[in-house]
């Protein structure tokens, strides 16, 4: 740079330009010129399109189109394409009548990786032609005679990975790469880049750095090199991604450095990982858990191996180690492409000393959701854990304790005792040849994985110091499952599973339960986990929103199965009703799920039933009589949607009986149907439908069937009067609402069809008859519209002859019914049923109202 600052090196540079001006070459003789050149330094077939010269800034050529081909072994792609390229002239050299490059700088390149078939990489055999190059460095002095090794560089390159000919996902792109001969015997480069997937759009993997040095050598796995790698600012989620192809929904800053010495074949690697901040994707919390771990060992590309392998991780006071080897093992079937692939070998030995449970907790914390936020544990993990695995099959063995393990949440009132925990390491040696396990097996409640698995327990477990039950379970690569068996007060478990971060409802119960649960899951997709098992019940007291009072149950079976459960054996009691049976629904029951049940009462009344379909005020304790703010609930069976059987002994609608009932019954949106509904009314049977509707504040009721054989004289009896005897059937269709009968009566529209036999009309007393009104036959139909019942076509078969009776009845004004005899003689009914008032009806009147009725028959 001095010479060229000079007058002398100005001139010299002025008198190069001139003649380059009045002496230049063919442009085809500088292409094929500098093709050559290049082709000899990389024993690659080279390709240009176009050269141009340039003067300034620096002399030297601009090239189009640069194509570098790869060997054949390699596949027919070019290694390197570029379509801008500049090759800055060595000044020096035109004085010695050589054209010498400087500086290749390429913009914008695509680069191919490959690894062939055999297992070699296209970029070895260019490691291996830098012995073969008599280059002098790249920053050689001015008196060399040897042309100099060119700088190369590249700026915003795109590096390609191959294997084989398919062409891989994982790039590198933004690459910015150098490379030069720093002495006779040493080359130098550097890269820096951004990893990529080419079928996804990840922005935040971070950044690749490589800086290398590799010294002259005729075979890549005897070259001396020094490398020293880093991973920077990657965010976990998507590092996952790049490598997994999914993103596995944690999050952490990544770096990665690495430091490699040696030759290929004896490789010294010294490295580190640490994730900063690791969290799951959906957990936010005040604790930052970093996780860290420095790993040395001997890897040779020869044997394929990692020898002397130690990864140490310190844990706030204790330590984690990882000692043993690696190896690529020996080749074994693919079964899914039927190609043979290696399996790795290992022996290794992990080892845990005085590792704090509270440690393992917070990270615990970062990776489950419904952890309680004041969650602490106490105690402290050793053991040693071995795994071999050759040609022949595998071994794990080692074992391990965490001596005084506690878990304490809610200001220390929830304490989870376990006391010193037993830990061994176990699985099949035949595993790795086995068939792959079903989800359907691994979900099950007597599973063991075939594979590696940690083994916890078992171990006596108290809760806020109550009987020990046992508990254990195993840990795995793939997931997990804990038991719980003994006998628990209902409000210990729910503290345990609060405090394990198993979500769902608590309700306020009260009583006792024998268990035998599985807490069963699995890593993959972050899924919560699964309790499955069986809870007797005893003696519990459950209070349910919307009922104020509380439904005992004496005994009942929950069975929790994998994707329902069921109440089996129930005994329970609300007021003064007992139920027994049975009912079922899925798991995890989201909005619209059914329920299924089959269940016996012994009794009900309409006033309970009425109490549960209606919204109901809670109770409230007297110290909050003023406290007008509580809000009324709806009733829980309101937003249920649920279908079954359901078996009533006795129902008490007011003071009449119905007794044998039996109806088909869905619930769904307020509304309760019972399709099918037979039982023993008034000492008759019913056989119809009914429909209550419970979704407004009124309820709403449609009901249609047959009655036959009912006691009139129990109606009677019913409704406090003897105003009637005898039997009857009957058909109807009718709506109505309201809370009372007098509501029911008044609201009614519909029909009524009836065949009234061998009774009478206690009330009604004709003249000249002694008795009152006996009836062989008393048939009509009663029509109902807003309040009004209205008799249209009656006919009344008596002793003293045939009566055409006619009118109306409603709750304000009473009856008003005509009765014409087969003589024509007529009386008007009019009052109540209790005191009907009778009179005679004038001839006249009496047969237009007979023949107006006749007429408007249909």
């Amino acid at each position: 740079m001095r010479f060229l600052r000079s007058k002398r090196g100005l001139a010299v540079v002025t008198a190069i330009v001139l003649v380059l001006f009045l002496f230049r070459p063919g442009i085809h003789q500088l292409r094929d010129r500098i093709a050559r050149s290049i082709a000899s330094a990389l024993d690659r077939r080279v390709a240009i399109d176009d050269v141009r010269f340039r003067v300034l800034p620096r002399p030297g050529f601009d090239l189009e189109g640069l194509v570098i081909y790869d060997e054949p072994a390699f596949g027919a792609e070019p290694m390197i394409r570029a379509q801008e390229v500049f090759a800055a002239i060595r000044l020096r050299s035109l004085l010695r009548g050589r054209l010498e490059i400087a500086r290749l700088s390429a913009t914008e390149p695509s680069v191919n990786v490959v690894r062939n078939d055999a297992g070699r990489w296209n970029l070895a055999s260019l490691v291996e032609r830098n012995a073969q190059i008599p280059a002098a460095p790249t920053q050689t002095s001015a008196s060399g005679r040897r042309p100099a090794f060119p700088y190369l560089e590249a700026t915003g390159a795109r590096i390609n990975f191959k294997i084989g000919p398919e062409k891989k996902s994982l790039a590198l792109t933004d690459a910015d790469v150098a490379l030069w001969q720093e002495s006779e015997n040493s080359w130098g480069a550097r890269m820096k880049a951004q990893p990529v997937r080419t079928d996804f759009n990840l922005t935040d993997t971070g950044r690749l750095l490589i800086d290398a040095s590799w010294e002259r050598s005729h075979n890549l796995r005897t070259t001396p090199m020094r490398v020293a790698l880093a991973w920077e600012n990657g965010q976990l989620g998507q590092i996952s991604q790049l490598f997994s192809g999914r993103d596995r929904g944690f999050r952490g800053a990544v770096t990665f450095v690495a430091k490699l010495s040696g030759t290929p074949q004896a490789l010294t690697v010294d490295s580190g990982v640490a994730i900063g901040g690791f969290r799951r994707f959906d957990i936010v919390d005040n604790q930052i858990v970093n996780l860290a771990t420095h790993c040395v060992g001997q890897y040779s590309m020869t044997a394929k191996s990692v020898t002397g392998l130690i990864c140490e991780s310190p844990v706030n006071g204790g330590l984690l180690s990882l000692k043993g080897k690696v190896e690529t093992g020996h080749l074994i079937e693919n079964r899914s492409s039927e190609a043979l692939r290696r399996r790795p070998d290992y022996d290794l030995t992990l080892t845990a000393e005085r590792v704090p449970l509270a440690s393992a907790l917070a990270l615990l914390h970062m990776a489950k959701q419904q952890l309680p936020a004041d969650l602490t544990a106490t105690g402290t993990v050793d053991g040693e854990f071995h795994s071999v695995r050759d040609g022949v099959g595998t071994e794990f063995s080692g074992s391990g304790i965490a001596k005084d393990t506690r878990l304490i949440s809610n200001a220390g009132k929830d304490t989870i005792t376990l006391g010193n925990v037993p830990l061994s390491l176990a699985g099949d040696a035949s595993a790795s040849n086995s068939p792959k396990t079903s989800r359907k097996a691994a979900a099950t409640k007597d599973y063991v994985p075939a594979d590696a698995h940690l083994r916890i327990g078992p171990v006596s477990l108290e809760v806020a110091g109550s009987q020990p039950v046992s508990a254990g379970g195993w840990l795995s690569a793939s997931g997990y499952s804990f038991y719980l068996r003994g006998d628990l007060s209902l409000r210990n478990l729910f503290r345990l599973e609060t405090t394990v971060g198993l979500s769902g409802a608590r309700p306020a119960a009260e009583g006792d339960a024998k268990v035998d649960l599985n807490i069963l899951g699995n890593w993959q997709g972050l899924a919560a986990p699964n309790v499955i098992g069986t809870a007797q019940l005893r003696s519990v007291r459950l209070e349910t929103h919307g009922l104020n009072a509380p439904i005992v149950i004496p005994a009942a079976t929950i069975i929790l199965g994998q994707e329902a459960f069921s109440v089996q054996k129930i005994s329970a009691q609300t007021v003064d009703t007992h139920w027994t049976g049975s009912l079922s629904a899925p798991r995890h029951c989201a909005p619209g799920c059914v329920y299924q049940f089959d269940l016996t009462a012994d009794r009900l009344s309409a006033d309970e039933l009425a109490r549960w379909l209606t919204l109901q005020p809670a109770k409230r304790p007297w110290y909050r009589i003023l406290n007008t703010g509580d809000p009324e609930g709806p009733s829980p069976l309101l937003g249920l949607a649920a279908h079954g059987k359901l078996h009533v002994a006795r129902l008490e609608l007011k003071k009449m009986m119905v007794t044998s009932l039996v109806t088909d019954l869905d619930i769904a949106h307020g509304k309760v149907e019972m399709p099918d509904l037979r039982a023993t009314v008034l000492q008759g049977s019913f056989q119809g439908k009914w429909m209550v509707d419970a979704s407004a504040s009124t309820l709403h009721y449609r009901g249609s069937g047959t009655l036959q054989n009912v006691s009139l004289g129990q109606l009677g009896t019913v409704m406090n009067d003897a105003w009637i005897s005898g039997n009857a059937d009957g058909r109807f269709d009718l709506t109505t609402s309201g809370g009372t009968v007098g509501d029911l009566i008044e609201n009614a529209e519909g029909t009524l069809q009836f065949t009234m036999r061998d009774g009478s009309l206690s009330h009604v007393q004709m003249p000249a008859m002694h008795l009152p009104l006996p009836v062989h036959r008393f048939a009509g139909e009663l029509r109902a519209k807003k309040g009004v019942w209205t008799l249209s076509e009656g006919q009344l078969e008596s002793r003293d002859g045939l009566y055409q009776v006619t009118g109306t009845a409603e709750r304000a004004t009473g009856l008003n019914f005509v009765f014409m005899r087969s003589d024509q003689q007529a009386w008007n009914v009019t009052g109540s049923l209790a005191k009907p008032h009778l009179a005679p009806v004038n001839q006249e009147i009496s047969r237009k109202d007979a023949s107006s009725s006749t007429e408007s028959k249909p």
